[in-house]
């Protein structure tokens, strides 16, 4: 098992504690980033930084977290990468008022996928 590897299964691993997450948050190699901000143990103020990171894919990890805060998920949904935003709207923890200004994304699919949801009113729907 090479470094990377190594630093992957760390963020990938749900008993790693707050501290190895943290530096592992701020690796160079946006995978193992991604890695820790898919994991579901990762504390809401490390999905917070990850969620502006540069490199979409982590941004795009963040918003599939189940963990996510509904602050992290209202930056998201502004988010210019569409994709980042589909997840947003698929994520079951989006409170419904972000699903309500995501129902009316310019994007079919978003607004689609943000009226399925089962979070949002059928006023919406």
């Amino acid at each position: 098992m090479n470094i990377s590897e190594f630093k992957l299964f760390l963020a990938q691993s749900e008993f790693m504690p707050k501290e190895i997450l943290e530096i592992l948050a701020k690796d160079k190699d946006y995978f193992i980033r991604a890695a820790v901000a898919q994991n579901p143990n990762t504390p809401k103020e490390i999905l917070k930084i990850l969620a502006n990171d540069e490199i979409y894919w982590v941004r795009v990890c963040v918003a599939r977290n189940k963990n996510a805060s509904k602050e992290i998920l209202r930056i998201l949904a502004k988010d210019k990468n569409s994709n980042i935003r589909i997840f947003v709207a698929d994520n079951s923890n989006t409170p419904k008022e972000i699903l309500e200004i995501l129902a009316k994304d310019k994007h079919w699919d978003i607004s689609d996928i943000a009226k399925e949801n089962l979070n949002i009113s059928k006023e919406i729907k």
